[in-house]
């Protein structure tokens, strides 16, 4: 029987968590437009590392799965530069992980900045993964699967009626959000490096049937969300 010298997660893990907590604080999941925020953002970034580390993470992967959101939301609450925050993830985790947590970050404006069009960075993102190794889809596609679970959670609660709007809540709304979330899925699947880790396929597959899952709960098929007009255009290679 191993001891506890085998066990993969050591202090790098716990140090991750205390940093995560504190460039988060103050943050909350979305809710619609009038109303008040209950969910600590944490609660996301401790789902994002649970699932990643439930489909084969390594304790390098898992502290980037904890930090993936550091660099875009962290300057806003940490009041720190993006470079800054990055400069103390490769200083304290070194620069492999500081390079997952790029992967995982389509854009990183200064704080008070706005960030890039919308569908510029989403379109940016999806054309960069299927060139990408195994860990940072594994972080990424943790991320992923992670939201779409949440927001089939909730529109599940609603009758079919309501949810549509829903989806106000994200700047481009049920449209927009299907689209990319069908997108992403389409686009891990294409990466030649899904091949080489069997539990990241299975990751993949289960990001698919969760997006499948959400259009279906919206009246909507994978041929719609793929063709709407925001990234319509941004097709995944066969």
């Amino acid at each position: 029987m191993g001891g506890m010298t085998d066990f993969p997660l050591g202090a790098a893990f716990t140090e991750a968590l205390h940093l995560a907590a504190a460039w988060h604080t103050g943050q909350y999941r979305k809710v619609p437009a009038g109303q008040a925020p209950t969910v600590p953002y944490v609660s996301h970034l401790l789902g994002v590392a649970s699932i990643a580390l439930e489909y084969g993470a390594d304790q390098s992967e898992a502290v980037a799965a904890l930090l993936h959101d550091a660099l875009e939301d962290g300057p806003v609450h940490a009041r720190r530069s993006p470079a800054d925050l990055r400069a103390e993830i490769a200083r304290r985790f070194g620069e492999p992980v500081a390079r997952l947590v790029d992967s995982a970050t389509d854009d990183t404006p200064a704080p008070g900045q706005p960030k890039r069009p919308w569908a510029d960075r989403k379109a940016a993102y999806l054309r960069h993964l299927p060139a990408q190794p195994a860990s940072p889809l594994l972080v990424s596609a943790a991320d992923k699967l992670h939201n779409a679970r949440t927001i089939l959670a909730d529109i599940r609660d609603l009758p079919a009626g309501q949810r549509a709007a829903f989806f106000d809540r994200f700047a481009q709304g049920r449209d927009g959000t299907l689209q990319y979330y069908r997108l992403l899925s389409d686009h891990y699947l294409a990466a030649p490096a899904t091949h080489a880790r069997p539990r990241l396929r299975a990751l993949l597959r289960e990001l698919e049937r969760t997006v499948t899952d959400l259009e279906h709960a919206t009246g909507l098929t994978g041929e719609q969300t793929r063709h709407f007009p925001l990234l319509g255009h941004v097709q995944a290679p066969r």
